[in-house]
């Protein structure tokens, strides 16, 4: 009688840490470019497609690091708001502030894309999904 395995691990799980790292750096990149592209835009609509596009993206890319990658994105646009100069008249102290929420509402649609990314990933990757 052969041995049952204890644990079985899903092969999307399995990934390398210079992976995991390229994932985190590219989610920091375009977490960067979206609060950049927020600070310049008049509307909304166009930051919430990046960050949207993003997150699907990279939920897809590494399915098992998905909630990293959302963090990673929402980190790139509170470094965004961070680096820009202090607009005239506005308290440094209300700067970190105001970049913590812009970070914050950021992780959402960066974090639900991420998660619809990685389960239409898992999904394509599992055997005969086409026959359900």
């Amino acid at each position: 009688m052969e041995p049952v395995p204890v644990a079985t691990r899903c092969s999307m799980m399995v990934f390398s840490p210079s992976r995991l790292f390229a994932i985190l750096l590219l989610a920091l990149i375009l977490g960067l470019v979206a609060g950049l592209w927020d600070l310049a835009a008049a509307e909304l609509r166009e930051t919430f497609l990046i960050l949207a596009a993003s997150g699907l993206l990279l939920g897809a890319l590494l399915p098992a690091a998905a909630g990293l990658s959302g963090l990673a994105v929402a980190a790139g646009v509170l470094f965004s708001h961070l680096a820009v100069p202090v607009p005239v008249g506005v308290p440094p102290e209300q700067v970190l502030p105001a970049a913590a929420i812009a970070a914050a509402v950021a992780f959402v649609p960066a974090g639900l894309a991420c998660a619809v990314g990685a389960l239409a990933a898992r999904a394509l990757a599992r055997p005969g999904w086409w026959n359900a």
